[in-house]
């Protein structure tokens, strides 16, 4: 079961990230953000990162976030695999 808790893991900071990079460009546009009927305060959060990082910081933030997550996701995968 943490496998699977893992790779859930890796695929909700891949959303993050491409919701951060996403809110980045719509910010930059000066366009703005539709407000969330739930998750309200996770999409304030978000925005307020974005606006914070612009495009370019979204951008490196997400990509490391993203590959490091994949990264220790595949390693600790590797290392269960040959208990």
């Amino acid at each position: 079961m943490k496998k699977f808790n893992r790779w859930l893991y890796t695929i909700a900071i891949a959303i993050f990230s491409a919701l951060l990079i996403a809110y980045a460009y719509e910010i930059s546009d000066g366009k703005e953000i539709a407000k969330s009927s739930s998750r309200q305060g996770v999409q304030d959060m978000i925005v307020f990162v974005s606006k914070i990082l612009g495009v370019t910081g979204s951008w490196i933030v997400g990509i490391s976030a993203t590959s490091g997550s994949v990264w220790y996701t595949i390693c600790k995968y590797k290392n269960e695999k040959r208990r």
